[in-house]
C-alpha cells in the first residue's frame, strides 16, 4: 500500500491555502485508514480567490461512518475545515479534544442564537476565507426535505457552495463541483436532492 498511498488521497487535493499543516504521522494515518478499507478521495477543490468562504455539503449523510471516513480524509488531505457538533460530544475527554483538534465548533440548539445556521455565520463572518462542512440533511436519520441552512449561510458569507459526497457503493468520497446557485431556494435544494441519489449512502434507507 506505501506505493500507491498517494493515489487514495492527497493534499494536493485541495488549495494550499486551506491546508492544515498538522504533523505528517496524522496526515499518513488518515491515508492508511483510508487505504486499509479500500478508499478513497476522487476530485479536488478547484483554486479560489484569497478571501473565499466555501461551505463544502457532504451527503447522503446516513450513518456515523460518515464521519469516521470524512475525518480520515480530513487528515490525508491536510485540511483545515470547520465542522459543527453537539455541544455534549466535546465534553467527553478524549473525544472532545479530537474534535476541537479537527475544527470542531461545539452547537447547543438548545440555546436562542445557537442553532448550527447562526454559529456558522457568526464564526464565517470572523474569517478572512475559510472552509465549512456541514450535512445539507442536518442528521444521519431520514428526513422529508433537505434543510435550507447551507444556502442561507452561503447567502450571509458571501459564500460558495460545493458539493462532496460519500458513495460507499464504490468506497469514495467525491469532491465534486461548485453548485451553480440559482435565486431560488427551492430549485437549488431540489437539484442537490436529485444529486445525492447518485451516490449510495451506508444505510440508503435514510436518504
Amino acid at each position: 500500500m506505501s506505493n500507491n498511498i498517494s493515489q487514495i488521497v492527497s493534499s494536493a487535493q485541495i488549495p494550499s491555502k486551506y491546508w492544515a499543516s498538522r504533523p505528517k504521522l496524522a496526515q499518513w494515518i488518515g491515508r492508511c485508514f483510508l487505504g486499509a478499507f479500500n478508499w478513497k478521495v476522487e476530485g479536488s477543490l478547484p483554486p479560489v480567490t484569497e478571501n473565499q468562504n466555501i461551505i463544502i455539503i457532504a451527503g447522503p449523510h446516513t450513518s456515523n461512518w460518515d464521519g469516521v471516513f470524512g475525518f480520515a480524509a480530513i487528515l490525508g488531505l491536510d485540511a483545515k475545515i470547520t465542522f459543527f457538533g453537539k455541544h455534549s460530544l466535546f465534553t467527553q475527554p478524549l473525544l472532545g479534544r479530537f474534535l476541537t483538534y479537527m475544527g470542531g465548533i461545539p452547537v447547543d440548539k438548545k440555546k436562542p442564537g445557537s442553532g448550527l445556521t447562526d454559529v456558522a455565520i457568526k464564526n464565517m463572518a470572523q474569517l478572512n476565507g475559510s472552509l465549512i462542512v456541514i450535512s445539507p440533511e442536518g442528521t444521519r436519520a431520514k428526513t422529508d426535505k433537505l434543510k435550507s441552512g447551507f444556502l442561507r449561510i452561503a447567502d450571509a458569507v458571501e459564500g460558495k457552495v460545493f458539493l462532496a459526497a460519500f458513495d460507499f457503493g464504490k468506497k469514495r468520497i467525491v469532491l465534486d463541483s461548485f453548485l451553480d446557485r440559482s435565486k431560488d431556494y427551492e430549485q437549488d435544494i431540489a437539484y442537490v436532492t436529485a444529486y445525492y441519489t447518485n451516490f449510495e449512502g451506508k444505510c440508503p434507507e435514510n436518504y
